[in-house]
C-alpha cells in the first residue's frame, strides 16, 4: 500500500536530496575573501564566472532523488524496495566522498573549505532511507508471518 510510513520517509529523503541540489553547499575562502561558492552543479568564481567542475555531485544527487521517488511506486515489490533503499544510501555516501574529493581539490593549504547547512541534507536523507528500509523489511516479515498462519 502506498499509505505506509515508508512512503513518507522516502518522500522526505527525495525532498532533502532536491534541497541539496538547490542550495549552496560550501564556500572556499582565503584571507577572509570568498574564492568560490560551491553548488551541486556549478561554482562561482570571484569574477562571477561559472565553473561546472562539481557536476558529478549534481548527477549523483539527482539520481538519488529520482530513485527515492521511483522506490515509492514500487510498493508491491517490498524486497526490491529494500534494495533500492540500500542503493540510495550508497549513492548518498558516494556523494559525500565526491564532496570530500572536491574540497581537497578546491581548498589547497592556504584556503579554507566551509561547509554550509545544505551539505547536511544528504545525511538526513541517509537516515530517512534507513528508516524506510527498516519499515519495508518489517512489513515483509509481517506478510510472511501472515502467509505462514494461513
Amino acid at each position: 500500500m502506498i499509505q505506509r510510513k515508508q512512503t513518507i520517509f522516502l518522500f522526505l529523503a527525495a525532498v532533502m536530496s532536491v534541497l541539496a541540489l538547490c542550495f549552496p553547499l560550501a564556500t572556499v575562502s582565503a584571507d577572509g575573501f570568498t574564492l568560490h561558492r560551491v553548488y551541486s552543479l556549478w561554482m562561482t568564481t570571484p569574477s562571477g564566472a561559472l565553473s561546472y567542475l562539481p557536476w558529478p555531485l549534481f548527477m549523483v544527487m539527482l539520481l538519488a532523488a529520482s530513485l527515492s521517488v521511483y522506490t515509492i511506486f514500487r510498493y508491491t515489490q517490498r524486497t526490491l524496495q529494500a534494495r533500492f533503499c540500500l542503493i540510495n544510501i550508497m549513492l548518498h555516501v558516494i556523494w559525500y566522498v565526491a564532496l570530500a574529493v572536491l574540497s581537497k581539490f578546491l581548498a589547497p593549504n592556504a584556503a579554507d573549505f566551509h561547509v554550509n547547512i545544505a551539505a547536511v541534507f544528504p545525511a538526513i536523507a541517509i537516515i530517512l532511507c534507513f528508516m524506510a528500509r527498516q519499515g519495508i523489511l518489517s512489513d515483509e516479515r509481517k506478510v510472511r508471518a501472515a502467509d505462514r498462519i494461513r
